[in-house]
């Protein structure tokens, strides 16, 4: 005992210096890590700032391109106007209004004539249309004080006979402003120019735009023209003239080298201002068109970094107290390292068992989907935990699908012990049983023995006869199903019977009910882990909300799959995202019954004798002949039929009890069934276990061998009593 203590010492007393010199060795690292991540982060902002401003200038440049179109569009959108009213000159102020009242961002717009075009007008006549507060007003321009004819845009505009964008001017004319001209020339039936239709636009306007949602506060937007000049820009107090020079004589500057973007579409230069000692960055690109303008952004160092400068100051001051608080915590935990290795060690071993568990959990459980000729079905269960208490099952057998939904009393392990047993036994009593309130009883006295935990299980076991849609359940507690038809507003809960649930007391009795699906019909079968889901205000999901989705997976035809996905949506929506105590299952049975048109029916009707078989024989041989059938199938429905009607006229009816026997013959020549039927005693060859042939004659049981033969021989059997009356279905495909 004091050699183990000796060593646990020994062990901590080495791990105290080796947390000593991993605090050491930790500080080291940090700075290293801090010096990098601050050297790291700068890079990465200078690529975001790249990108973004990139990505700004594209957008400027993008808005910019669509107002040049819009002006040069709005032109050649009104000549037809100008040239029809053209007969009136006094309709020329209307022209001019109509361009700005389809263009509210446009200050002014003209039509400057060539000379004497008009002669009731005079020699100079300017039709002049202005903005003036919220109203337009009309001017005649043109006169002595103002001859258009003499300005440098008129004379460029008729020498070359084309647009133009003017550069910026100041003009007093009107009221003093900064304006850019676009103009346009118009042509006479001559092809001779008769006038110019041009606009103007306010400087102010397109640089407030551009200046608009900058990333940074100090940042701004220039527009420089060919001769790098500036055309607009921000306000005077943002942009001192000085910083025009500075920026244009940085971009025209060939000594600093410039670099593409990351997407190579724009150039930026790194520039420190001379007048102010402020470090920056210009990014600029060239427009193309008739006009080179370059768009250029400039951002200060200072306010780009300087955010990141203060943050590493901070965190080196976090790391340092970090560092404090980590040795503290690491000399204080060292003594308990071991147990919490020790408790590791443990919870990986339980887990791993859990794991495992739910594994083999799952694997007994169905396919979630199951595709048969009269129904679809799909399951679902999600635990809670690790392993879940919850069960369905369904498989089919003899024409009839047998299927069970459930949930085991507790959480957890046992929960999930009894889960296995609980499906285990479903399998085992279903196999040669169809009434589902025998299974029931069967499963309540299994579950009964040797429960000392008063654990119980809400169940519902259902049978559905695929040919007819005869539904028979028994329900042991569990919520009561809906049933719905897709393209129907109606959903209805299924009636069920008040009884306990199996392994609460023995020798209870169960009730069976039963009830008829029509083609088309969807049940659905859930546990309580669905109506008792619960948000983060304690609030449960609830059955008004599960006959509601019910609704609308009806509205929407949605199929099994399909109605459990819309479920699960509908739930994680009400839930978002709050952790579940229990379990949901999920069960969805469509019923889609084949339909089957009989093109050739047949009936004989005969007594409880041996002596009828004559009849039955010649019976078979009519069909055989009428159907076609190939001598050999022939002789194996004939033996197979027989078979089946010898078992009824020997133990149908008693001895001295005479009684019918009605054999119908019908097929759609591809589906060929014989439906036997009687009204004597209840029999159901198909819960009658196969005969075991393996096993000496003398070792097997009296009878099933008949039973054996038919099976054998047809593709299905099916067994019905409806109305006092056994029937049985013998089915071949042809």
């Amino acid at each position: 005992m004091n050699r183990l203590q000796q060593f646990f010492k020994e062990m901590n007393n080495r791990r105290v210096k080796t947390n000593l010199i991993f605090i050491v060795v930790a500080a080291v690292v940090l700075v290293l890590i801090s010096g990098f991540q601050y050297y790291y982060s700068r890079h990465l902002l200078g690529i975001e700032l790249e990108e973004d401003t990139e990505r700004e200038l594209a957008q400027k440049e993008a808005f910019l391109y669509s107002y040049r179109s819009m002006c040069e569009n709005s032109l050649v959108n009104h000549i037809w106007d100008l040239e029809h009213y053209l007969a009136m000159p006094d309709s020329m102020y209307d022209v001019a209004e109509w361009i700005l009242r389809l263009n509210p961002q446009l200050a002014c717009a003209g039509i400057a004539f060539t000379p004497y075009f008009y002669p009731e007008k005079g020699r100079l006549f300017e039709p002049y249309a202005l903005r003036k507060d919220d109203e337009i007003v009309f001017k005649q321009l043109g006169g002595k004080e103002h001859d258009y004819t003499q300005g440098q845009i008129y004379q460029w505009v008729m020498e070359n006979d084309r647009d133009y964008w003017s550069e910026p001017y100041f003009d007093s004319l009107v009221k003093p402003r900064d304006l850019i001209t676009y103009c346009f020339p118009i042509h006479g039936n001559k092809s001779q120019i008769i006038a110019i239709l041009g606009l103007d636009i306010e400087t102010s306007f397109l640089g407030d735009t551009l200046n608009s949602g900058n990333r940074y506060p100090s940042s701004y937007v220039l527009l420089l023209d060919e001769d790098s000049d500036l055309i607009v820009g921000p306000k005077e107090e943002i942009l001192p003239k000085v910083c025009v020079e500075n920026v244009a004589k940085v971009i025209c500057d060939d000594k600093i080298p410039a670099k593409t973007t990351i997407n190579n579409k724009c150039y930026f230069k790194q520039f420190r201002d001379p007048d102010d000692g402020y470090k920056g960055h210009v990014f600029y690109c060239q427009m193309t068109g008739s006009k080179k303008w370059t768009i250029a952004m400039v951002c200060y160092d200072d306010e780009v970094f300087g955010p990141l400068l203060h943050m590493r100051r901070i965190v080196s001051l976090l790391m340092l107290l970090a560092m404090v608080v980590l040795t503290f915590i690491i000399l204080r935990f060292v003594r308990n390292d071991i147990r919490l290795e020790k408790a590791h060690a443990e919870q990986e071993r339980i887990s791993t068992e859990l794991h495992v568990a739910n594994e083999i959990q799952q694997s007994m459980l169905p396919h979630q989907q199951l595709y048969l000729e009269d129904a679809d079905i799909y399951g679902l269960l999600v635990p809670a935990r690790e392993v879940g208490g919850d069960l369905y099952d369904y498989f089919a057998r003899d024409e009839k699908l047998f299927f069970c939904i459930g949930d085991v009393s507790g959480k957890g392990a046992p929960s999930a012990m009894l889960m296995a047993v609980t499906h285990s036994l479903f399998r085992a009593f279903s196999a040669h049983e169809n009434n589902p309130a025998r299974i029931m009883y069967a499963l309540n006295e299994a579950s009964c023995q040797n429960n000392e935990k008063n654990m119980f299980v809400t169940l519902f076991i259902g049978v559905l006869d695929l040919p007819t849609g005869r539904l028979r359940y028994c329900n042991a507690g569990h919520d009561k199903p809906f049933v719905f038809e897709n393209d129907k507003p109606q959903v209805v809960s299924l009636e069920c019977d008040a009884n306990l649930p199996i392994g609460a007391l023995e020798n209870t009795l169960f009730t069976a009910q039963e009830t008829v699906l029509t083609a088309g019909s969807t049940i659905f079968l859930y546990t309580d882990g669905l109506s008792e889901a619960m948000n983060s205000k304690h609030l449960q999901f609830g059955l008004k909300r599960v006959e509601e989705t019910m609704k609308t997976c009806a509205r929407k035809n949605l199929h099994p799959k399909e109605v459990v996905d819309e479920v699960r949506s509908q739930v994680r929506a009400f839930v978002a995202g709050e952790e579940q105590n229990d379990d949901l299952t999920m069960l969805v049975i469509h019923y889609t019954p084949t339909r089957f048109d009989s093109t050739v029916s047949e009936t004989l009707v005969i007594k409880n004798d041996f002596h009828e078989l004559t009849r039955f024989s010649s019976f078979i041989k009519t069909v055989a002949e009428q159907m076609k059938i190939e001598p050999s199938l022939a002789g194996q429905l004939r033996l197979a039929v027989e078979e089946a009607v010898v078992n009824v006229i020997d133990y149908a009816y008693p001895t001295t009890t005479e009684g019918e026997i009605t054999i119908s013959m019908q097929s759609d020549g591809k589906i060929l069934r014989f439906i036997i039927s009687d009204s004597g005693v209840p029999f159901d060859p198909t819960a009658k276990e196969k005969a075991d042939t393996t096993l000496a004659a003398e070792d097997r049981q009296i009878g099933g061998l008949g039973i054996l033969l038919y099976r054998e021989l047809m593709d299905s059997i099916n067994y019905e009593r409806t109305n006092g009356k056994n029937i049985l279905t013998l089915t071949k495909k042809l």
